[in-house]
């Protein structure tokens, strides 16, 4: 037979394995998982698109903008980089936010729900990697957060494929595969700081499974280089910005220094986050992980015992419960996104086992059982997304609305003060300061006469110091140049712009 001869025969052994892959039903469960996620995602994408950004999005969009058109804007060294230079990049070549919120949110939540799928198929196996792919694409926390501009669907992202990766590892002893593992993590880390809790949820698996001879195995040395060899960059690159190269670990102590309670109210967020008919499918599906309890002194004689799933989820799970109760000392829900993987992941495996059990009397309501549990679950999931992010479109909208204004009433060079200090930099592109710390009226006239500012933003939508209402009953130095009101009929106002009458144009 000729080269073309072979090409075609090439060809079409492709195209077969193409269609077989498709005619296998739980490949067409995954397609059909993907296209609903990136259908909902996309509803809200449209829906949310133009709403005001919060303060932990304005600080990464402040940065980008900082970094692309060196709007002034002082760089919180607790955020790891990456997502705010991709930002930049955009922004560099005429895009958009709302490209950002697509390619960098909604995607990267879409691709999540596949990851998760991999993962579970690898530690469990293709059922409970679909129904936990299925609780992702609807999940009301994953869901809510792509509606924000945010990088923690793209480290959940590599979180996930650091997991994937490691535990096909362990399972084959592939060198190339600890490498990506290792890669992997440092992206989760670099776009959150909280991805620094992947590589310590495997050295505490690794400790339990390998112990001491873990030392010994050259191909965790390796995992090490290819995590540092990724990290390398933004170590450079926060050593020159801010001195040193764990800048990342800024302020994090505050909690201990202060000597606040320990959060236990973090293990609260195991029903926030599941909910209902989820949530007691979730500890059912935990007490099944727990099953490695009963055979523990063989698990100390075996080490390929150690390899068990629900082991390694339970470590997942305490790992990142410990860092936010005994460190952190406080928590939200994105804040514990590791979790979700797991979470998902326990109750597709309680679901495979009630249906595994049930198809021996019968199949059919086996099945329809499972099926009408996921519906029930994901349908609530979905509603409890749709009621947030439907409450939460116009929030901070007068913020935004406040500083835009400001940009088109000022000249570049015009000094703002706002507590809403990120919003305010990315909307006006000015240079603002907060007075947050500012102690008294008296310091505050000071800081007035140093700072030279035009415009100055009092609102309800951040703590602002106890002298400022004093403060605004007596100056003679503001006149008010705009107020926005939280309601239709412009009874109650909720932001006030003042300009200072050394500028003023206002009578």
């Amino acid at each position: 037979m000729d080269k073309d001869g072979k090409t075609e025969v090439v060809a079409g052994n492709r195209l077969d394995r193409i269609t077989l892959w498709f005619k296998q039903p739980l490949n067409l469960a995954i397609v059909g998982i993907l296209v609903l996620a990136f259908v909902v995602r996309l509803i809200y994408f449209f829906k949310t698109g133009h709403q005001a950004l919060w303060w932990d999005e304005a600080e990464y969009m402040s940065t980008a903008k900082h970094i692309a058109f060196d709007v002034p804007y002082q760089i919180n060294p607790q955020r790891p980089p990456l997502f705010q230079f991709m930002s930049a990049i955009a922004f560099m070549m005429g895009l958009n936010e709302m490209f950002i919120r697509f390619a960098f949110v909604v995607i990267p939540s879409v691709f999540l729900v596949f990851a998760i799928y991999l993962l579970g198929k690898e530690m469990y196996n293709k059922k409970v990697g679909l129904m936990a792919a299925f609780l992702a694409a609807l999940s009301w926390t994953f869901l809510f957060w792509t509606s924000r501009v945010q990088p923690d669907s793209f480290s959940l992202s590599f979180g996930v494929l650091a997991f994937y990766f490691m535990w096909r590892y362990w399972k084959e002893e592939k060198t190339k595969l600890i490498v990506w593992a290792g890669i992997f993590s440092a992206f989760c880390f670099l776009f959150k700081v909280s991805g620094l809790l992947v590589p310590v949820s495997f050295m505490v698996f690794i400790l339990i499974k390998d112990r001491l001879s873990a030392f010994f195995k050259k191909d965790y040395y390796l995992f090490s280089l290819a995590f540092l060899a990724t990290l390398t960059p933004y170590l450079i690159w926060a050593y020159k910005m801010f001195g040193t190269p764990i800048a990342f670990t800024y302020n994090y102590s505050n909690a201990v220094v202060r000597s606040e309670p320990f959060a236990w109210h973090v293990f609260g967020f195991f029903y926030t986050l599941s909910e209902n008919i989820l949530f007691i499918l979730f500890i059912l599906g935990l007490i099944l992980a727990l099953k490695f309890l009963l055979y523990a002194d063989i698990l100390a004689k075996d080490k390929k015992k150690c390899l068990d799933a629900g082991l390694f989820g339970v470590i997942v799970l305490m790992v990142v419960s410990a860092f936010y109760i005994f460190y952190i000392r406080s928590i939200e829900d994105r804040w514990v996104f590791l979790w979700m993987p797991f979470i998902f992941l326990f109750i597709g495996n309680v679901l495979d086992k009630m249906y595994e059990f049930g198809k021996k009397y019968t199949k059919v309501i086996s099945v329809l059982v499972v099926v009408v549990l996921l519906a029930v679950g994901g349908y609530m999931q979905y509603k409890h997304a749709d009621s947030l992010i439907e409450n939460k479109l116009d929030s901070y909208g007068q913020v935004k609305d406040a500083s835009l204004w400001i940009k088109e009433n000022s000249e570049k060079n015009d000094r703002v003060l706002s507590i809403s200090y990120p919003q305010t930099v990315y909307y006006s592109e000015r240079n603002v300061s907060t007075y947050s710390s500012i102690e008294s009226a008296e310091a505050f006239k000071d800081y007035i006469n140093a700072t030279n500012p035009r415009y100055m933003i009092v609102s309800a939508f951040e703590q602002h110091p106890a002298w400022i209402d004093s403060w605004m009953q007596s100056t003679n130095d503001t006149l008010v140049a705009n107020v926005y009101y939280s309601d239709k009929a412009r009874t109650k106002p909720i932001l006030v712009v003042y300009e200072f009458k050394r500028y003023a144009v206002y009578s």
